[in-house]
Order: C-alpha cells, then structure tokens, then sequence
C-alpha cells in the first residue's frame, strides 16, 4: 500500500507512523523542515490525554518520559454571570502531558524519516494532487487550511458549537503552582453577553518546563479578554498581565510574579470550530481529509491532539485491514471510515462542544448546574468528570449533553 500524507502536524505524522508500522510505504509532503517547525512561531497548547498518550507509547513515540512535564489533577472553576461559583478538582486516573509543538511536531517528523519514512519538503498544489492520486493508492489530505483545507465544504448535518473564538497564550517561567492542581480550567463570565476560559497548563518547551496560560475568548467589544483588536499577536503578554487580575485576581497576581518565557511565546488568533465532508474529488481522482482538516474542535474542550491521535490511528488501522482484503480503496470506504469515527469518538467531543458553549451563553441547563454542585462534594463524582476529558463518551453519560 502507497500512502501520500500531505501535512505535518499531529494528525499526519502520527497517522504516517501507525501505516509504516503496519507495513505501508508512506510520504509526507510537507511545506516545512523539521528545522524550519522548530523555528517557526508559537502555535496553540494541545493536551496529550491519557488515552491518546498510551496510542503514543504504542509507537514508540513518547520520546519525553524522563521530563517533568506531567499532570493529572484537574482543577475547574465556574463563575457565572449571576455571581455564582462552582469549583471542584479532579483525577484523570492516569497521566496526561502536554509538549509544545516546536518540540513535539519536528521530533516526530524526524523520527519517522529515521525509521525509513520518506518525507519531501515541498508545498502540494490542486494540479499536484491530480497526478498523485495516480501514483498513490491514496492521498491524506491533513492541513486545515489554505487552498487544500478548502476542497472540503461544512457538513451542516454534523455541527459543533460553530461559535469563533478568539486565542490569546503565552509561556511563563517560574509561575507558582497552586498545590493539588497540576492543570487549571476557569469558565468566567466577563461581560454582559461575553464568556472566557482559561486554560493553565505544564508545558515541556525546547528550554524546559514552562505554564501555558491559553485564553479563549468569545468574541465581543464587551469581553476585556477578547484582545483580536491588537493585530494577529499584538501586545498579548502585557493585555494578560493588566487584565486577567481584574476577572481572576489570584491568577492575576500569580501571572504577574512569572515572567514570558521568550517574546516568541505569544499567540494571538481565531478558531471557528466546525465539521466537513471528508472526501473531495480532485480531476479523476479524489482526496481524503482527516484531522484537521475535516474537524476542527472546539478549543475551550481541550480535545485538539487527543481526537486528533485517535482519528490517525483509527483510520490508519481501518486502511490497511481493507487494503489487505480488497486491495484498494474508494471514496465509499473513506466516507463509512469517517462515519464510523464520528459515531465511535467525535460526536461525543461536539456534545461536550455544545455543552461548553452553553456555559459560555449563559444558557445553562439546570442539571448541568446541580451537577456542578455535586461535584464540589463528591470527589468520586469530580473524579469520574475529568477522566470524561479523555473519553467524552463518558461525559455523555453523566451530564445533560446534547
């Protein structure tokens, strides 16, 4: 089986590693060097949940083990618009990880060239992927952007909470660690129509151990956190520094004792969450998306990498048991591949989606509330929440979830 994987972020290159282990022969084509990732600007935080990390270990890609970059408790808070606030902390059960992608992306890429992948640095245009999808016995299309991203419209059948947001995040050193609660979640009211969240985060960098404080935004000129405003980085670190004391004094004052780690440590932008179709016609051919590029979650869930590694490894898997009976492929298996992953994993992700975006509306269904309340008292209940993170399926059992 010869597989051309255009895109190397997550979902690429861990998709390339599961297919060459199973046996496949695997390009990446890729616009940037391993060198070039390292280089390049921040990108945003992605948690490594455990699931997804034991699928890593599987391939012998948890390349970090030694590092003290580690987290599984969880601590959420909620203050809604009416004053009120819930707070509990909870145990993932096992433990997750977050490696900023300037370390992780490069070290994988180059990993899977040393293993006997082959990777071409090289932009993909619509005219190349007519001639691949000669050459290839299938052609994975996992950037989610530009011309290629575009080739696959919006699936209204299969919404997320399609609200834009807007993602503001820094790097700190020496931020102090508030004891029992290795990742913080705050869900704060902060304006009259407006909601935040943000995310504190343990982060293994290229100079070590840092925290992420990533910030996203509903947009509005109400919310004092929706910094779009200030161009595509703007002055992010010292907006943070002013008006995160303001919402949440306490992480305000923590913010303002660390330092940014690098002024390239700065992140400013949008994401839209939303779901599209995962097969595209390309002259005679056609092309999948997977990823990315097919489904862009809802930042404020924290499900980024995680659906990601699974996605790969799912349709990876599934590939190479069909070509290994059939002995190639059609655009009805891509398409039942990625019904089966909807049903099986991301329909579950876009409940907890809505679910998130409902706190953030002020429209809050009054179970979601008395189960707020209980996990404040029931650490076991609290427990069984955070680890519905790593399987949202869970959450869709214990909470009203649509």
């Amino acid at each position: 089986m010869k597989v051309l994987i255009v895109g190397a972020g997550l979902t690429g290159i861990v998709l390339a590693h599961r297919l060459l282990v199973r046996g496949a022969d695997v390009t990446v084509a890729t616009s940037l060097s391993s060198e070039e990732l390292r280089r390049g600007p921040a990108q945003m935080t992605q948690l490594t949940l455990p699931t997804a990390l034991g699928l890593e270990r599987t391939l012998d890609l948890d390349f970090w083990e030694k590092e003290d970059h580690f987290f599984q408790t969880v601590s959420m808070i909620t203050r809604l618009r009416d004053g009120a606030e819930f707070g509990f902390t909870g145990n993932l059960g096992a433990a997750g990880a977050a490696v900023e992608p300037r370390v992780k992306l490069p070290d994988l890429l180059e990993c899977f060239e040393d293993r006997g992948g082959k990777v071409t640095i090289s932009g993909i245009t619509l005219s190349d992927l007519t001639v691949f999808t000669r050459l290839f016995d299938a052609v994975l299309i996992t950037v989610g952007a530009g011309e290629l991203g575009r080739l696959f419209p919006a699936d209204p059948s299969r919404p997320l909470a399609a609200e834009r947001q807007v993602v503001s995040q820094v790097y700190l050193r020496d931020f102090p660690e508030v004891a029992g609660a290795e990742v913080e979640v705050y869900s704060v009211a902060t304006g009259a129509a407006s909601s935040s969240e943000v995310y504190v985060v343990p982060i293994l960098t290229s100079a070590g151990i840092a925290h992420s404080v990533m910030v996203t935004a509903r947009p509005g000129e109400d919310n004092p956190l929706d910094l779009s405003a200030y161009g595509r980085r703007g002055n992010v670190y010292a907006l943070l520094a002013e008006r995160l004391p303001r919402l949440l004094p306490e992480l305000g004052e923590r913010f303002n004792s660390a330092t940014l780690s690098d002024p390239r440590d700065t992140l400013l932008t949008t994401v839209t969450p939303v779901v599209r179709t995962p097969v595209a016609r390309v002259g005679t051919g056609f092309v999948v998306g997977v990823g990315d590029t097919v489904v862009t979650t809802e930042p404020r869930t924290g499900q980024g990498w995680s659906l990601s590694t699974k996605s790969a490894c799912f349709t990876a898997d599934r590939m190479v048991e069909h070509y290994n009976q059939h002995g190639g492929f059609d655009e009805a298996f891509f398409t039942d591949t990625f019904t089966t992953l909807w049903n099986e994993h991301i329909r579950h992700t876009a409940s907890f989606s809505h679910l998130v975006n409902a706190v953030h509306t002020g429209n809050v269904p009054p179970e979601l509330m008395a189960a707020m309340a209980t996990a404040a008292t029931d650490q076991r209940f609290a427990n069984a929440w955070v680890r519905g993170f790593d399987d949202p399926a869970e959450l869709s059992r214990m909470l009203p979830m649509a």
